[in-house]
């Protein structure tokens, strides 16, 4: 195998990874996932095979190791193109913070969202997936607070003028709040911060290979 394969979705758990083998030029191919009605992947046959969870993505690097979770991705590609300006390497005094927010986002925030959107997944029962939805929202407004706090002193990105991991991460995380009550997108440090993403060369290039729009129409 001459180059990574990303298993993706577009605007799914894919896209941090896909911006980062955009951004570093490791060389890549894309294999999209096709998934029944009840969220389950049909093509390719084998996928469940990779990635046991039927999540999105997973990436097979060139020597076969097969990989999943998007943040661990993320991190991956950066760390193994060198890139300390995407993750600040071990030792870095940046490091700590970097990890803490990317894990924050991945473990806390994606999670919060899910269960904003698919309360179904939690909960049996239209009352108990609404009780769900309605906790969700709510933190999800101290969440974005959180999240708004790490650029309202100006800075273009999370840790100066040159964005990272966690901006990305963030950034694809902002897109998935459409669906929910209060859409990240219109607080306006976050508003902000998911145009200059959006505006990048590799966000750019990757968007177009997954075809997606920036700010869907509204309810898709």
């Amino acid at each position: 195998m001459a180059d990574a394969l990303l298993y993706f979705l577009p605007g799914a758990g894919s896209f941090a990874p896909h911006v980062m083998l955009e951004e570093t030029g490791v060389p890549h191919e894309l294999v999209r996932v096709v998934r029944d009605d009840a969220g389950v992947p049909v093509e390719p046959v084998a996928y469940l095979a990779l990635n046991p969870s039927g999540r999105i993505p997973t990436l097979i690097w060139p020597d076969g190791t097969v990989q999943t979770e998007s943040a661990a991705i993320s991190l991956d590609i950066a760390e193994r193109a060198g890139r300390a300006d995407l993750a600040p390497p071990p030792g870095d005094g940046e490091r700590s913070v970097f990890l803490s927010r990317l894990m924050f986002l991945t473990n806390t925030v994606q999670v919060a969202i899910l269960r904003a959107r698919y309360p179904q997944r939690f909960a049996d029962g239209d009352d108990a997936c609404a009780a769900v939805v309605a906790h969700a929202d709510a933190e999800l407004r101290l969440l974005r607070e959180r999240c708004a706090a790490w650029y309202a002193d100006g800075r273009p990105f999370a840790r100066g003028d040159a964005y990272g991991v966690e901006d990305a991460f963030l950034g694809m995380l902002i897109r998935w709040t459409r669906l929910t009550a209060e859409p990240w997108w219109d607080d306006d440090v976050l508003g902000a911060l998911y145009e200059r993403f959006h505006a990048l060369p590799a966000v750019t290039a990757a968007r177009e290979h997954e075809g997606f729009d920036v700010r869907p129409p509204a309810g898709t």
